[in-house]
């Protein structure tokens, strides 16, 4: 049995010594992959930043010309001064490594990452799914990037940037940080799913990506893993749902049944959003609707009656509006729990009112900053 253990033990070792982070290189600028840098390059960034599908992939790693990690019409127009011999800073056509999609363990400045959860390419069909990155030594979560689409989100923690003040809740005693969710639409602004960065120390995975899905949704889009700048791994996402998951269909239904019930053709909105908040109330107890689930309840409503709504946290800051975000109630529900109340704003043509609305609750006033 000791034979066994030290031959595991040594193939193990092998493995992990053999990664190579550099496997496949390629010229900043040649998104088209032809080895040249021409005008179809920034053609194909021109197109892919207005939302109309290109023949090749749109990578980041190779499109990011001014490496802000965002993929703009900017970095088309480095190209175009390139190729008309306009002096221009960018280091275009330098070599641009990517680690080998197929790598259990990549090596990125000394670290090694077990990428064991965190697969190449994955399809989404229901629910959600968790990418789970594992560094094997100690390191700094400022360090971790997630890129969502190319740039249309970037997760990078920052305690001291005052950006963040509205874009993270942090439960700083248990190690814990919640990025919030970003949506994640198609070219036709169709959306496709919610992606949610976050990490905890003290967890086998600390480092967390989840993917959720919303009802009819087909398409794809990249999240790319960043180390100190440089790519641990590119996962393309597949989404291919045609049905609305389990629990936003029971929200919906409490959402529906209660409109029914307490709403009248002549009622104004406000009066209508009144007489939901006064019906949840009246016949759901704390335990079947607490503060969370009324704050989502209410920004459904709202958006029933085209109505604009954000959901509310202790300290006085909202979050995001929530006719793009309230459809990942599990993880509102995940990040108010730290602060312990939520509540739901909803705009009107010239002022804002606050709902606490819950279980045996409600309380409704007009919200001033």
């Amino acid at each position: 049995m000791k034979i066994k253990s030290v031959l595991s033990l040594s193939l193990c070792m092998a493995l992990m010594m053999s990664v190579s982070v550099h496997t496949q290189s390629r010229m900043l600028g040649d998104v088209d992959g032809d080895g040249e840098i021409s005008i179809t390059d920034a053609t194909f960034i021109q197109r892919y930043t207005v939302g109309i599908k290109t023949p090749a992939a749109i990578t980041s790693s190779v499109a990011d010309i001014d490496g802000d990690h965002v993929v703009t019409v900017m970095d088309a127009s480095h190209l175009q001064r390139r190729l008309v011999n306009v002096s221009d800073s960018c280091p275009i056509s330098k070599p641009v490594y990517e680690p080998s999609p197929t790598d259990r363990y990549v090596t990125v400045e000394g670290v090694t990452f077990d990428l064991k959860k965190v697969p190449s390419e994955i399809t989404l069909t229901d629910k959600s799914i968790t990418l789970m990155l594992l560094p094997k030594s100690e390191i700094d979560p400022h360090d971790i990037m997630t890129v969502v689409n190319n740039g249309h989100y970037i997760n990078q923690i920052d305690y001291t940037d005052s950006r963040f003040k509205e874009s993270y809740l942090i439960e700083k005693e248990n190690g814990i940080l919640h990025g919030y969710d970003c949506e994640v639409t198609d070219s036709e602004d169709n959306p496709l799913a919610y992606v949610y960065a976050h990490y905890r120390s003290g967890l086998y995975f600390p480092f967390q990506t989840t993917i959720s899905c919303i009802g009819e949704a087909h398409g794809s889009f990249p999240i790319e893993l960043y180390y100190k700048g440089e790519l641990i791994r590119r996962v393309n996402v597949n989404v291919d749902v045609d049905r609305a998951p389990d629990d936003i269909e029971k929200i919906l239904s409490v959402v529906r049944s209660a409109e029914k019930a307490c709403w009248t053709s002549s009622m104004t909105d406000r009066e209508k959003m009144k007489a939901f908040a006064e019906y949840i109330r009246d016949h759901y107890t704390y335990d079947r609707i607490m503060c969370v689930e009324g704050a989502v309840l209410t920004a459904f409503v709202a958006r029933d009656l085209g109505l604009e709504s954000m959901l509310l946290y202790p300290g006085g800051e909202p979050t995001q509006h929530c006719d793009r975000h309230i459809i990942t109630y599990n993880l509102y529900a995940n990040t108010a729990v730290p602060g312990g109340h939520c509540a739901c704003l909803v705009v009107y043509d010239n002022f804002t009112m606050r709902y606490d609305v819950q279980g045996g609750l409600c309380i409704i006033k007009e919200y001033k900053r």
